[in-house]
């Protein structure tokens, strides 16, 4: 009889594991370190029209350019997220920044990675700053792809569904084909666990994915595309195939 009078404040206090007051909007935070692709314009305006309503949304930046741009402002956000959005190209976070993206992932949490995502801690012929980490095998770990430059700069690229693609969550109100001012990005053959869902077309170039999922050995889901130019925004199949990927990363689709 005594379990019965403190069930109501085990409730209350979560003592079960979940509590009544916990149940709201999944965090996402976006990660923004890149200097060629204005996403630190287009992803807030993104965020600000798409996903006020469901999900709240915070912002981790760093400059541009400059010897401060390996720092990350509001880096704290990421120990709090459901869900890391990265547009980050070839940076080094500090130690303690690196491992909350590193602890972030071990705890099986998502990842949505866009276009210089998978070259966003590998400093090509550079070397870390003291106190900082780079993460060559982020490519292949993380984001389960296979980055080797690009093909086509300036030049249109026609985005069509692979055949049998999987996860047609991911596709829902998609209208395809569709075109991008994007370069073509090199990533064939991606590893045996990655899934691809869209292929770039280029004339007079090999056909390349552009856009896979992948699960991480720590079981984090991963959603990633090479698309992710200033002028996808402005493209309604776009946004709708990055509010598709969002949700389904946190199994809201």
């Amino acid at each position: 009889m005594e379990l019965f009078r403190f069930l109501p404040l085990l409730f209350l206090s979560g003592a079960f594991g979940f509590s009544p007051f916990t149940h709201g909007k999944s965090k996402v935070v976006f990660v923004i370190a890149e200097r060629e692709y204005q996403t630190e314009k287009t992803l807030p305006k993104f965020a600000a029209s798409y996903l006020s309503k469901d999900f709240k949304a915070e912002f981790s930046t760093a400059p541009k350019e400059g010897l401060d741009r390996h720092q990350l402002k509001n880096a704290a956000a990421i120990s709090q997220a459901d869900l890391l959005i990265i547009s980050v190209r070839r940076r080094a976070f500090s130690d303690q920044t690196m491992q909350s993206i590193r602890s972030h992932i071990a705890h099986g949490k998502p990842v949505l990675g866009l276009r210089t995502a998978s070259h966003a801690f590998e400093l090509r012929n550079d070397s870390p700053p003291e106190g900082h980490q780079d993460w060559p095998a982020w490519d292949q770990e993380v984001i389960g792809g296979n980055y080797q430059g690009h093909y086509g700069k300036d030049k249109s690229c026609l985005i069509r569904q692979i055949p049998a693609a999987m996860q047609p969550s991911l596709l829902k109100q998609v209208k395809l084909p569709f075109r991008t001012p994007a370069s073509l990005y090199r990533n064939s053959p991606l590893p045996m666990n990655s899934v691809p869902i869209l292929e770039g077309v280029l004339s007079g170039f090999p056909t390349e994915p552009v856009a896979w999922t992948h699960v991480t050995k720590s079981g984090a889901k991963v959603f990633y595309t090479s698309l992710g130019h200033v002028k996808d925004f402005e493209n309604p199949s776009f946004n709708q195939l990055l509010q598709n990927a969002i949700r389904w990363c946190l199994n809201k689709t």
